[in-house]
């Protein structure tokens, strides 16, 4: 049933997914790299980007990525950024999701989704990546006992993918299931819809 759920949010978000060229004129995608450890990615008003839409106004949202490295809770993970907090308006997420990744590849090793809690339509959003998108690169990282290679750089807390375990903790013989999760990798890409973006007047990064 769990599957089915996926299938069908995934449907819905190919059909519902909003590119660059649909964003209204009075909207941009702004990155906001000075808050410390944390990125933001949102989207704000043309001519005053510290201004953000209504809900009403149909486009609105926020994804923030942080850097993780040296955090012992986490791992390596491949040098990745992480996903913390994000929502968005219907069809309106993915394109956050898309300069989130872009901004992490260029900026690290990647994008890897929060190792804490993702809603389903998150999980979603990840699957959609690592099976439909060909301009996305899923990297498989390893877990915290090096089960998959004997490097420590690509290891990385599980426990949301389904390994059941924490990264210092509980027994290291649960398995291998957890590979298969969308969540178990770190993504990559190039700077395709950043390009877009920028091409269209679209793109305001903070101190850039």
């Amino acid at each position: 049933m769990k599957e089915l759920r996926q299938y069908i949010r995934q449907i819905l978000l190919t059909e519902a997914a909003k590119g660059p060229a649909d964003l209204p004129d009075n909207v941009v995608v702004v990155i906001n790299p000075n808050r410390g450890y944390e990125v933001e990615i949102y989207y704000g008003i043309a001519g005053n980007i510290f201004l953000r839409p209504e809900k009403s106004d149909g486009v609105y949202g926020s994804i923030s990525i942080y850097g993780i490295q040296g955090h012992p809770d986490y791992g390596n993970c491949g040098g990745a950024m992480m996903v913390g907090r994000s929502y968005a308006a219907s069809g309106w997420g993915p394109l956050l999701y898309d300069v989130a990744i872009e901004w992490a590849t260029q900026n690290a090793g990647g994008l890897i989704a929060d190792r804490s809690t993702v809603s389903d339509d998150a999980e979603s959003v990840w699957g959609y990546y690592m099976q439909n998108r060909s301009d996305v690169t899923a990297h498989q990282l390893d877990d915290p006992f090096n089960l998959l290679t004997p490097e420590d750089e690509d290891n990385c807390d599980q426990e949301v993918a389904g390994g059941g375990h924490s990264m210092y903790g509980g027994d290291k013989d649960f398995g291998s299931e957890w590979v298969n999760s969308p969540l178990s990798k770190r993504y990559t890409k190039p700077p395709t819809t950043m390009d877009a973006l920028k091409n269209a007047g679209k793109l305001e990064i903070l101190g850039g």
